[in-house]
C-alpha cells in the first residue's frame, strides 16, 4: 500500500504527540447530529474543521472498540468529516465496507515518462498488461484518533487478475490522499470504468479513548511531516521519483531477446549443419559417381577384352582354316608335282607278276 497526501496544512497539531491547541470556530455541541459535509469542493474546509474538532473528541464514545458496520461508517463519516467526498448509498455500502473509487491513475511507461490522468465521468483507464498503475481514490482521509482504516481490492477485480498492495494498516490521525498500487498480473490490457468501484474501505474503532486514560503508555500520533504530502513529493521520498515498473516486461524483454539469440544461434547452427551435410552430401556423391564410373569403365572394359578375345578366336579359326587350306593345296601340288616329275631315275624293275584274279 501507498499513502501518499495532497496539500491541506494541518490544523492546530503540535509534532511529536499532535495535541489539538485549539478548537475550530464554529464550535460543535454534543449531542453532534450533524448534518453531513457538502461533497463538493466548498465541503473541503468544513472537512478540515471537523476533522480537527473530533480528532480527539468521540462523537459517539458509548459505540464500543469493534470493526465499524456500515450505519456507524456513515454515522462517523457524517460528523467527523473522515472522508470527503462521501457517498452513503446502497451501492458504495456493504454490512462492514465502504466501496472507494478512483480520482487519478499514475504510472510510468516503458520508455520511463510519468503518466498522470484524472478521471471524468464516463471515463475509462487502461491498465497495461504487465503494469504497476497507482490509483488515488476519490476521497481525502481524515482519520480521528480512535479510528483505524484498512482496504481490500474488490473481488471482481481479484478475479480478473488484479493485485493490490494490501495488507498495512492506515493509523489513525493520519490525513491525506491514498494511492494504492494496483498490479496487472494479465497478459492483456485491463480496462476500469470510472464508476467502477476499486477498493473496499474498513474502519476499526480502537481502544483509545480520554475516558480510559492509561497506566504508564502514551499515544504516538501520525508525525506531521507525514501527513498532508503530495503524490510528487511521496514518490520522491519513496524512490527519488525514478519510475517504478513491474519488473515483469523487463523480464519478458530479456526472454525474448534471449529466444531471438536462441532461434538466431540455431539458425545458424541449421545452415552451418546444412552446409556440412550438403558437403557430405556432395562428397558421398563424388564418390558414388566415381565408383559408379569405375564400374562402367571395368565393365566397358571387361566388354572390350571379351569382344577382343572372340575377334582372337575368329582370328584363330580362320587361320586354322587357312592352315588346313594350304596344307591341302600343298599336298595336291606334291601330288601333281610328284605325276610330272621325269624319271631319270627309274625304280628298279619288278619282276612280271600277273595281278591276282579278282575274288569270285
Amino acid at each position: 500500500m501507498i499513502c501518499s497526501h495532497v496539500g491541506i496544512q494541518s490544523i492546530g497539531l503540535e509534532d511529536g504527540n499532535n495535541v489539538s491547541t485549539q478548537n475550530p470556530e464554529p464550535p460543535y455541541n454534543a449531542p453532534y447530529d450533524l448534518d453531513p459535509v457538502p461533497n463538493g469542493p466548498e465541503g473541503a474546509a468544513e472537512a478540515d474543521r471537523r476533522s480537527a474538532f473530533f480528532r480527539d473528541v468521540d462523537p459517539f464514545p458509548n459505540l464500543p472498540p469493534a470493526l465499524l458496520s456500515s450505519e456507524h461508517i456513515a454515522d462517523y463519516v457524517r460528523v467527523t468529516g473522515m472522508l470527503h467526498p462521501f457517498f452513503p448509498d446502497g451501492d458504495r455500502l456493504k454490512p462492514a465496507s465502504y466501496e472507494a473509487r478512483a480520482r487519478r491513475f499514475i504510472r510510468w511507461d516503458d520508455e520511463g515518462r510519468k503518466i498522470v490522468k484524472d478521471v471524468r465521468p464516463c471515463d475509462t483507464y487502461v491498465l497495461p498488461e504487465n503494469s504497476i498503475t497507482f490509483v488515488q481514490i476519490e476521497s481525502k482521509i481524515r482519520l480521528p484518533a480512535y479510528l483505524a482504516l484498512r482496504f481490500n481490492l474488490r473481488i471482481t477485480h481479484v478475479h480478473r487478475g488484479l493485485l493490490l498492495g494490501t495488507g498495512p494498516l492506515v493509523d489513525p490521525t493520519f490525513k491525506g490522499d491514498l494511492l494504492i498500487p494496483l498490479h496487472n498480473l494479465t497478459a492483456e490490457k485491463y480496462v476500469i470504468k470510472a464508476d467502477e468501484g476499486i477498493i473496499w474501505i474498513e474502519f476499526t474503532k480502537t481502544t483509545h479513548d480520554p475516558r480510559w486514560p492509561p497506566i504508564r503508555g502514551q499515544f504516538f500520533a501520525v508525525e506531521g511531516r507525514k501527513t498532508d504530502v503530495e503524490a510528487e513529493r511521496y514518490f520522491e521520498r519513496a524512490n527519488n521519483n525514478n519510475p517504478i515498473q513491474s519488473s515483469i516486461p523487463s523480464a519478458i524483454k530479456d526472454a525474448r531477446e534471449l529466444a531471438q539469440k536462441a532461434d538466431l544461434s540455431a539458425k545458424r547452427a541449421v545452415r552451418t549443419n546444412r552446409l556440412f551435410a550438403s558437403i557430405g552430401v556432395l562428397a558421398i556423391a563424388g564418390l558414388l559417381v566415381g565408383a559408379m564410373s569405375f564400374a562402367v569403365s571395368v565393365v566397358r572394359d571387361a566388354a572390350q577384352a571379351s569382344a577382343d578375345a572372340r575377334r582372337a578366336l575368329a582370328e584363330n579359326e580362320d587361320l586354322k582354316r587357312s592352315a588346313i587350306e594350304m596344307r591341302a593345296q600343298l599336298e595336291a601340288l606334291l601330288n601333281q608335282v610328284s605325276k610330272t616329275q621325269p624319271t631319270l631315275n627309274p625304280p628298279p624293275s619288278q619282276p612280271n607278276v600277273s595281278p591276282p584274279s579278282p575274288a569270285r
